[in-house]
């Protein structure tokens, strides 16, 4: 039997798009008389932020303000 790997980088993407892409449907059908150029954005919006999740969680440096120290050897 096979164990499924789940990456956490691919989740946070799967979500917040597929959040995004329901958002921009729902905007779509409600407020822009079933326009198709709400769907586009929302779904760039949530891809946009899952990728700057993940930037966050497997690259703190690149946080802004985030400072690290070396550490100094024991001696």
């Amino acid at each position: 039997m096979s164990t499924e790997n789940k990456i956490p980088s691919e989740e946070i993407l799967a979500q917040k798009t597929g959040l995004g892409l329901s958002a921009g449907i729902v905007a779509s059908a409600l407020l822009f008389k079933k326009r198709t150029w709400p769907i586009a954005i929302a779904t760039g919006w949530g891809f946009g932020v899952a990728y700057a999740d993940a930037q966050r969680i497997f690259h703190p440096s690149n946080v802004p303000g985030a400072k690290f120290e070396k550490e100094k050897p024991f001696a």
